[in-house]
């Protein structure tokens, strides 16, 4: 679920630094956020059901390659977004920011036997996490669910066909813009009249601020 930015911040306030525990101290809160170290995450770990073997070589490759790794969702967050795609029984989904295309390939195979309308369109400005996300989606075998775009996304949004709308719609890219990408797809009314809107990491910006300021 996406809130409006004056619902995040009372949020943010009143969990103070979630996810991260109010223990933690500042010098630690950058780590926090990158890695899930607690009980709980190590049991989600465990706990959740493995994924292909493909999807675990796409993750372990980003983390090897990319000093920003932490920015591609974790392996229970994939399954996660597997899960979503398959209980909403989503047939169109619209990701804005591809990374290396991990979340995608996540998402896609969730869309398996949906048809031939199933497709992921996924969203990405950077032109090196564009080429990568490309080679990792062209060798999985699910290329024929995913069409992925480059550029801007906000000038992408504008430009997308708004006869065709979206089941799901997952926003992971630059978190200053959520609030843009969620405008931008409701003026434009991209999104199904039963569809949802997924924010990965709503609340940080608002947390460090809240950490910072210590309020």
């Amino acid at each position: 679920m996406f809130y409006r930015s004056s619902i995040l911040k009372r949020i943010a306030i009143i969990n103070r630094f979630f996810p991260v525990h109010n223990s933690i101290p500042k010098q630690g809160f950058y780590r926090s956020l990158r890695v899930l170290s607690s009980p709980d995450g190590q049991y989600s770990a465990a706990h959740t059901t493995k994924q292909s073997s493909y999807l675990e070589s796409i993750h372990e490759k980003t983390a090897s390659l990319f000093s920003n790794s932490h920015q591609m969702v974790s392996s229970v967050q994939g399954t996660f977004l597997k899960f979503l795609v398959q209980m909403s029984k989503a047939t169109r989904v619209l990701e804005i920011g591809t990374f290396t295309g991990y979340s995608a390939l996540c998402m896609a195979e969730g869309l398996k036997g949906r048809g031939s309308e199933a497709k992921v369109v996924t969203l990405e400005k950077n032109i090196e996490h564009f080429k990568v996300a490309k080679e990792n989606i062209e060798s999985s075998g699910l290329g024929h669910l995913i069409e992925l775009k480059l550029g801007d996304a906000i000038d992408t949004l504008l430009n997308l066909d708004n006869a065709v709308q979206y089941d799901l719609i997952f926003i992971d890219a630059d978190k200053g813009n959520y609030i843009n990408y969620y405008n931008t797809v409701l003026e434009r009314n991209l999104l199904s009249d039963d569809g949802i809107i997924v924010a990965d990491n709503g609340l940080v910006n608002f947390s460090f601020r809240v950490l910072l300021n210590g309020n």
